[in-house]
């Protein structure tokens, strides 16, 4: 009976370490998921945007900061140049090519757009060499060519070049036109071909349109009228003088 009553006692005791060592261990596990609870969410705040006084920010300044241009993102902003600065001067009439008008003296010309714009060139006309002037746009691209003529030292506007599309006459005539849409706003008296272009002339206007005549021989320009230039041929460059 003596027996008995220990080896039950003895049991009991065994049943009470078992108990007491996985009260233990679930503590212990309790303990580590809450120290690990902890840590994700310090984690979390210290992710978090933050305001110059330590707060989180709002929910409308967080949406700001989302939508700030990642750095080197090109922007799509566009703000309409000033029409006072003759770099954004597009005018092409009779006479004048943006800020730079036929007869004008060079040196106002340069002053319109300063040293670093217009630069001196040489252009080879007829197998002679003449000094000109490029007025560079944008990326440093020519839009136009300059031409003097010169008395003595009083050098003058002579004749300008259109290189750049953007040029239009108040009818929307420039390069990439057609010629029939050249004649809707300029009279075209003749068609003449020199220094390997064919040129529409008016001379009422005194501008001459180069056109990209590839369709039509060249060893026939010397004898095209009007009429016989098709109207859908386009104009490549422009003269004014």
């Amino acid at each position: 009976m003596k027996k008995t009553v220990l080896l039950f006692s003895c049991l009991l005791a065994l049943a009470a370490c078992k108990q007491n060592s996985s009260d233990a261990q679930d503590n212990k596990e309790a303990q580590l998921e809450e120290a690990a609870g902890a840590m994700d969410e310090e984690a979390l705040d210290a992710d978090a945007p933050q305001t110059p006084d330590g707060a989180a920010p709002s929910t409308s300044q967080s949406e700001a900061m989302s939508e700030e241009p990642l750095p080197g993102a090109t922007s799509t902003a566009s703000t309409p140049p000033s029409s006072a600065n003759p770099l954004f001067n597009l005018t092409l009439r009779p006479g004048q090519v943006g800020a730079v008008r036929v007869g004008m003296p060079i040196d106002e010309a340069r002053k319109q757009y300063g040293n670093t714009k217009f630069r001196e060139t040489t252009l080879l006309q007829e197998g002679t060499e003449t000094k000109a002037f490029e007025v560079l746009g944008e990326r440093r691209r020519t839009d136009m060519v300059v031409e003097q003529e010169c008395t003595g030292t009083n050098c003058r506007v002579f004749r300008i070049k259109v290189i750049n599309p953007a040029f239009k006459t108040p009818g929307g005539v420039g390069i990439g036109s057609t010629l029939a849409d050249v004649k809707k706003s300029f009279p075209i008296t003749s068609i003449s071909a020199g220094e390997g272009k064919l040129y529409a002339i008016s001379q009422e206007a005194k501008m001459s349109f180069a056109l990209n005549a590839t369709s039509i021989p060249a060893e026939k320009w010397g004898s095209l009228k009007v009429k016989d230039v098709p109207d859908n041929t386009p104009v490549s460059e422009i003269l004014v003088y």
